[in-house]
């Protein structure tokens, strides 16, 4: 009994040292690196090819709600006054801070119009519109709302697993051993970066959208009633001048078509009479 109790105390105190010589020895168990040794020096190899797009990052978490908001009205001047009201327009659109991306003209046969796009604060879009029954009746009013929250969200997360990918291609391009490695990690950065600047541009595009309201102004001038009523163009006068002209040459023919006959029988029975008359006297 002794002898097992001296034997089992030798096996603990064993494997006791044997786990404490493993330990100091700092043995540890294989990492896989993703087939990289992490243990080659960044001076063998290149420098890896970075790009700072920190600035372009945006904290999906404390993302506001972005909503787009556009805006078309339709107003109706009166007869002589449509220069006087574009000039109106433009005072408004100063004070409202706004600024101007399009002005049009177009003149039509029955009305002029002037219809210029602004790009406004989405908390002065309805005082602006408000604004503008000053110039005349407003006849139609259009406004649309799309919220881009989710979108905008979806784009912001795209950015930030992309520059992570981004990091960890870095760090792997570090870590390459040979050309092809290099190579194959320089057409992944390339392919990263596409795709970063793309959903980058994306962000933008929305942040512009949203952080400027665009509403187009219409301004329609109708023309005096004589002026569309009996004002006729040159060449339609001349088409129905000549068609006139034709539609009698047509009758005048027709009819000759029957009095040259009619004459002729007329003739020959006079000449008929005249001789049978002549006959008798004799």
């Amino acid at each position: 009994m002794k002898g097992k109790l001296i034997l089992l105390a030798l096996v603990f105190a064993f494997l006791f040292f044997g786990c404490t010589a493993l330990e100091g020895s700092g043995v540890s168990s294989p990492v896989s690196t993703g087939g990289y040794d992490k243990g080659v020096s960044s001076e063998m190899a290149p420098s890896a090819p970075t790009m700072d797009y920190s600035s372009a990052q945006g904290a999906s978490s404390g993302t506001q709600n972005m909503v787009i908001k556009e805006g078309s009205i339709k107003v109706k001047v009166a007869q002589g006054t449509l220069e006087d009201k574009k000039a109106q327009l433009t005072d408004l659109i100063k004070k409202s801070g706004a600024t101007v991306a399009y002005v049009g003209y177009n003149e039509y046969d029955t009305e002029t119009q002037y219809w210029v796009t602004i790009k406004i604060a989405p908390d002065k879009f309805d005082s602006f519109t408000n604004s503008l029954k000053d110039l005349g009746e407003i006849k139609s009013i259009d406004t649309s709302l799309e919220d881009v929250t989710e979108q905008y969200t979806d784009i912001d997360t795209h950015i930030s697993n992309l520059q992570k990918e981004l990091d960890r291609l870095n760090t792997l391009y570090d870590q390459a051993q040979n050309v092809d490695e290099i190579l194959s990690i320089e057409r992944e950065v390339t392919r990263v970066q596409t795709d970063l600047e793309g959903y980058q541009q994306q962000k933008l595009d929305l942040q512009r959208r949203t952080a400027k309201s665009t509403i187009t102004v219409t301004l329609t001038e109708e023309k005096p009633a004589v002026e569309k009523d009996l004002f006729v163009p040159l060449e339609q006068l001349g088409a129905i001048f000549f068609g006139a002209m034709g539609a009698a040459i047509m009758i005048i023919a027709g009819a000759l078509g029957f009095i040259i006959p009619g004459l002729i029988v007329l003739a020959v029975l006079y000449l008929l009479y005249k001789a049978f008359f002549a006959k008798k006297k004799k």
